[in-house]
């Protein structure tokens, strides 16, 4: 099948008077040293048309991004959780009405995470070349090869998407899969709290109050830098780094420079930490309880055998796989709700929510 290359606005504008309700979608990008990720190209099949859109060149995507926000089109992604982030820095919004085949694979019964090349192979028996996966996708100009390799991911992820729905509704499960579609797109939709981000830091959970407030504030900054400079976060200071000036709590350059960082972390941010450390130091009133670890409690280990039978029963019975329901993650969520940990006590866990809930009620 053949595919045609974008290049400009006119050409744009006229593919996405396309009347097709369905649109196979699916991007490539970099995302190395940045904090958000470089587009390199968008392709789109409408079920006739396979267009390749170079982003580098067409000066107005404003048509593209009118097209995937119609709430009448239904965009299909394979995995698309770094597809949707691209698209909502790019054009500030997301897609108005998603399916991934990934998440449909999964509540068939097919694989969890199962890739795309897998998923074709299992489907229509193609065997995909992955070749050009490693692509440098902003580099010019890019060769016929690869610009075949980046339509057949539209071109197979069609018909993939066709028997994938027709299974779904065979088993009733379209309700279900639509509001996990949903629930993956909302996920996307929320940033993290720059004053939470230290909650994410391996080992936090070892730190003392004024350890936990200067983790805090120093995680923040980073996060704000980081999105601010557009630099991924490791690449303004390193997370060990951080976790060395909470436990260390230094005062001067001289403690800092005793702390092993990068030299050119000092150089660049050195006064930076030692005021943020200092601010820290300073509101003691504000330092944050302790991080508490599930594993800590008497009942985790009962609880956690316990919520993972309901699931398991609950499985068998509507004939879908048990971590399409709740992976480790999902429950932790719910037992920290339940125990009422600080960082989840205003957030509905979500084994209460929609078509868990529903399946699962009265049970948990």
């Amino acid at each position: 099948m053949t595919y045609t290359l974008i290049t400009d606005t006119p050409a744009l504008a006229d593919f996405c008077q396309t009347q097709a309700r369905v649109l196979a979608l699916d991007t490539e990008f970099i995302r190395t040293r940045t904090f958000y990720a470089k587009p390199g190209l968008y392709q789109l099949f409408d079920g006739q048309q396979t267009v390749l859109i170079d982003p580098m060149l067409v000066p107005d995507l404003s048509p593209l991004w009118q097209l995937l926000q119609d709430p009448s089109r239904i965009c299909v992604l394979h995995a698309g959780g770094e597809d949707l982030e691209l698209l909502q820095h790019q054009s500030g919004g997301l897609p108005a009405h998603i399916h991934d085949t990934q998440l449909a694979a999964a509540f068939l019964g097919i694989g969890a995470q199962i890739g795309f090349a897998p998923l074709v192979d299992n489907l229509l028996s193609v065997h995909l070349d992955k070749a050009h996966s490693r692509t440098d996708w902003l580099a010019r100009p890019l060769s016929s090869a690869q610009l075949n390799y980046a339509a057949d991911d539209v071109i197979y992820l069609y018909p993939v998407y066709q028997q994938l729905m027709e299974r779904l509704a065979k088993k009733g499960l379209m309700g279900w899969f639509e509001q996990e579609c949903e629930r993956a797109v909302k996920r996307r939709s929320e940033s993290v709290e720059p004053s939470l981000a230290y909650l994410d830091i391996k080992n936090a959970w070892t730190l003392d109050r004024q350890a936990l407030a200067i983790l805090q504030h120093v995680c923040e900054w980073r996060l704000t830098e980081a999105r601010r400079r557009d630099l991924a976060v490791n690449f303004v200071v390193k997370e060990a780094h951080l976790l060395r000036v909470a436990e260390r709590a230094p005062l001067t350059l001289s403690d800092l420079n005793k702390l092993d960082l990068d030299p050119m972390e000092i150089r660049r941010h050195g006064d930076t930490l030692l005021k943020l450390v200092q601010m820290a130091l300073d509101s003691p009133e504000r330092w944050p309880e302790p991080v508490q670890r599930l594993i800590d409690f008497p009942d985790y280990k009962s609880e956690l055998a316990r919520i993972k039978g309901l699931i398991d029963i609950a499985a068998e019975q509507a004939e879908i796989p048990a971590e399409v329901i709740a992976s480790k993650r999902v429950i932790h969520q719910y037992l920290s709700w339940k125990w009422r940990l600080s960082e989840s006590r205003d957030m509905t866990p979500t084994l209460l929510q929609g078509w868990r809930g529903e399946l699962l009620a009265g049970q948990l």
